[in-house]
């Protein structure tokens, strides 16, 4: 049993001193646009560095390339902070139905253009219903289930 302690200890060692933050200059950027962001967590993937934090009470995710290029940014949030044409149009097309959840995406490609969605979880008391709406309010259904009775 002491045999096992030790080596399960000695990879834990191992593991943790591999664990990398990114370099000063990544956190620094993420830093000053930022400054109040809280609940900061970095993740090492293999082409990127992952940021999730709370900003201003919105739970947040950024995605740096390693060369500390920002690519993509997601927002979780509820209704009341999703933009008033977008909230205004799903209302319209689904009067009957709750705004659960809102997940905002934006991309960033490498030629410097920037793809805006809003995958808005709505909910009445049989089903839930994903749809998915650009800048301008168009909708279309991504996923549709019934609830459990």
């Amino acid at each position: 049993m002491k045999k096992f302690i030790f080596i399960l200890a000695s990879l834990f060692i191992s593991f943790s001193l591999l664990a990398r933050d990114p370099d000063e200059t990544l956190i620094k950027t993420f830093s000053s646009s930022f400054p109040k962001a809280e609940q900061v967590h970095w993740y090492e993937m293999p082409k990127a560095w992952v940021v999730n934090f709370v900003a201003d009470g919105i739970r947040s995710r950024i995605v740096y390339l390693k060369d500390g290029k920002a690519t993509e940014f997601t927002r979780y949030y509820f209704e009341k902070d999703l933009p008033f044409v977008i909230r205004s149009k799903v209302k319209e097309a689904y009067p009957n139905k709750n705004i659960f959840g809102v997940i905002e995406v934006s991309i960033l490609t490498e030629t410097g253009t920037s793809q805006l969605a809003y995958h808005i979880k709505l909910e009445d008391e049989k089903s839930w219903l994903t749809v998915k709406s650009d800048n301008d309010g168009n909708l279309t259904v991504e996923e549709k289930y019934k609830k459990a009775q």
